[in-house]
Parts: structure tokens; C-alpha cells; sequence
């Protein structure tokens, strides 16, 4: 059973909430810990902590990560998350102080007893502050799979946030990237909600988190059809079917804008080219209904 850590910048886009109501359902993963990731932590550490109790875990990590990108101490300049509106008013936390939550994420990590394989879902930002500066909590690491990547057309968005970072990662780590090639299928709106039980607390707050992302994301002109994206999701479920995904080796190099090329001087990693849908889609629609997947 694959033991997960969970880093994800929750809030923003709506797959984050989906993907850790995956990782706490599924009963083939064991959720260690959530790091949160980019401008508001203290907002995104709310959601995931709300969705974790509501899900019955409260026992294990959770902890604010950076808000600024590699190398650069001040934070990008970007209001409260979507979803983050269902937060108290939270204090904000200060850039000024990513190094001691950094610090704090090391010492959760390496205080687990066994290793755990690393999933980040959102900017690669506290992987890379890890690596630059405590080095030795990767040897808890049993593997790195990123959500991260296209290899043809624009930057995607965990990438393009922070270019360095990723850079970083891919050069010391060769993680597992699920790109958008493989991992940008959805849910409709109905399917969704008619897969969430809203008597159930953790499936509740799920639909409340895409409520608020429908309504406050402004990336449609039409909300109340906005589908369920599952990116997120996606990539984690790589770790407990693989055989749904079409895995490569290549070679990648991240340009400073974010957008990637295969190159036989890039980082060596596995790519996710393609995946199943048809495998994919039954186990998420199971994982949201809260049943044991086939």
C-alpha cells in the first residue's frame, strides 16, 4: 500500500479538494501528510484540514508551506483562493517566514517512521525549498509524483508558476510527471453531484468548495455548467493503477517561462503520455460516492 504525502496548493482550482477526498478514501493509500503550497497557506491549510476532519482524519500532518517562488522573497500578488472564501478571516501569513515553514514540513517528514512517496499537485515550490535546503529529508522519499507538465503548446500552470523550482526538481529528482496529456478529462457538473452524497460530511464540503469554485474562479461564462476538472486526482491514482497510464522515459528541459521540450541533454523522468479513461472515470466516481473501488 503506497504510503502519501500530499502537496497541493488546495483552493484554487477544484481538483486539489477532489484529489485529497481521493487520498483519504481510497483504501489502497495511506495519507501520511498535506503540505500546502503558494500565496495564501494559512487559507489553503484551512481547506485541507476541514477536509480531512470532515473525512475522519486528524491524525496526521498538516502544514502551511511557501507562498513565494524559488529565490524570490516576495509573494505573487493574488487575492484568496476560489474556494478559500469559505475560510474564516484567517491572520496572513508573511513570505518572510516560507524558510521556518519549510523547516517545519522537514521535520514533520522526517519524524514519519516509515518512507512515503512524495505527490505534488500544485507548484513545485516547497519540493524545491526542501531539496535546497534540507537535503537529507528526501531520503524519506520512496519516489516524487508530480501533477506538472505539457510537452507541446503553452507552460502548465504548476509549472509556469515557478520555473525554477520545477527545473530543480526534474534535475535531482526524476520524478513521475502526469502531464496534461493524460490527466485533463472531467466529471459534469451532474455526474459529480450525483455522485456526492451530500448527508456525508467530507462529500458536503466538496460540493461546497465547487460551489464557491464555480462561483468565484471566473474561468467560464457559464458556472452553473462548469465541470468537475480532475487533474489532480489523475495523477495521484498513477500510483495505485499504472497500468492505466502510458509511462515514458524521456528527457525534458524547462525553459524560463515554464513550458517544457524533450531534449536528450533534459531531466531523465517517466512521462504519463496517455491514460485510460475508461478504467480512470468508474474509480473516481467510487472514491467520490465514498465506495471501495473494484
Amino acid at each position: 500500500m503506497p504510503r502519501i504525502w500530499l502537496d497541493t496548493d488546495i483552493g484554487t482550482d477544484i481538483d486539489d479538494a477532489v484529489a485529497l477526498l481521493c487520498a483519504a478514501r481510497h483504501p489502497d493509500l495511506d495519507l501520511v501528510g498535506v503540505s500546502t503550497v503558494w500565496t495564501r497557506v494559512e487559507t489553503r491549510d484551512w481547506l485541507a484540514r476541514e477536509m480531512l476532519s470532515r473525512a475522519g482524519i486528524t491524525d496526521i500532518p498538516v502544514l502551511p508551506g511557501a507562498m513565494s517562488p524559488l529565490g524570490d522573497p516576495h509573494p505573487v500578488a493574488e487575492g484568496i483562493p476560489p474556494y478559500g472564501h469559505l475560510a474564516p478571516d484567517l491572520p496572513a501569513l508573511d513570505a518572510a517566514h516560507d524558510d521556518a515553514r519549510i523547516e517545519a514540513i522537514a521535520e514533520a517528514m522526517m519524524a514519519l517512521p516509515r518512507t512515503f512517496h512524495l505527490v505534488p499537485v500544485g507548484p513545485l515550490t516547497n519540493v524545491a525549498r526542501l531539496l535546497e535546503c534540507h537535503p537529507d529529508v528526501s531520503s524519506k522519499w520512496e519516489g516524487v509524483t508530480c501533477m506538472a507538465g505539457r510537452l507541446d503548446g503553452p507552460a502548465e500552470y504548476n509549472v509556469k508558476c515557478d520555473p525554477a523550482a520545477a527545473r530543480l526538481v526534474f534535475d535531482r529528482l526524476g520524478p513521475r510527471l502526469v502531464g496534461l496529456e493524460a490527466c485533463s478529462d472531467i466529471l459534469t457538473r451532474e455526474e459529480a453531484e450525483a455522485a456526492l452524497d451530500p448527508s456525508d460530511p467530507a462529500s458536503a464540503f466538496l460540493l461546497d468548495c465547487y460551489r464557491y469554485y464555480r462561483e468565484y474562479a471566473g474561468r467560464s461564462d457559464h458556472p452553473e455548467t462548469s465541470p468537475l476538472t480532475l487533474f489532480d486526482p489523475i495523477a495521484l491514482l498513477s500510483l495505485v493503477r499504472p497500468d492505466a497510464f502510458n509511462l515514458q522515459p524521456i528527457h525534458v528541459l524547462v525553459a524560463n517561462d515554464g513550458s517544457m521540450r524533450i531534449t536528450d541533454d533534459g531531466a531523465s523522468m517517466l512521462y504519463a503520455l496517455a491514460s485510460d479513461w475508461n478504467v480512470l472515470k468508474p474509480l473516481i466516481t467510487a472514491l467520490l460516492r465514498g465506495d471501495s473501488p473494484g
